[in-house]
């Protein structure tokens, strides 16, 4: 009988374990520390016409390492896209990029890679907006 009902908890278990496991993984904008993060505070900011992005890394590490900015214009499982590369400076802790190769008024979400290590951030999204507004 133990054999049995294992047979079919097994499964159920392994989901729950791999679901647990997998959430702080996807809560990486900066929001929450998923333990031995090399960036902070990973947000995107709606400008007219334009998003901004902003992180900051929390300890300097290896020299010639590289943000890969990476955009989906549809949805935040993808498909994305490079759309910059912004080098690693040692005396710098924050960095900012303004994504200004918008098509149109969406919803952008962007991740942040660190070339050489496959750390990846985000998604996090933005909306920026096509219209001034009124005064």
């Amino acid at each position: 009988m133990k054999d049995s009902m294992m047979k079919y908890l097994f499964p159920v278990i392994v989901a729950a374990v791999a679901t647990f496991t997998i959430l702080p993984a996807m809560a990486t904008s900066g929001d929450k520390d998923p333990g031995g993060a090399l960036i902070s505070d990973f947000k995107a900011q709606s400008l007219y016409r334009a998003v901004k992005l902003r992180w900051k890394v929390k300890a300097p590490f290896e020299k010639g390492a590289t943000f890969q900015i990476l955009r989906s214009d549809s949805f935040a499982d993808g498909p994305y896209s490079e759309i910059a590369t912004v080098p690693y400076a040692q005396e710098s802790m924050e960095y900012r990029y303004v994504d200004k190769r918008l098509p149109g008024e969406s919803t952008y979400f962007y991740k942040l890679v660190i070339m050489g290590c496959g750390e990846t951030y985000g998604p996090i999204s933005a909306r920026p907006f096509f219209s001034l507004p009124s005064t």
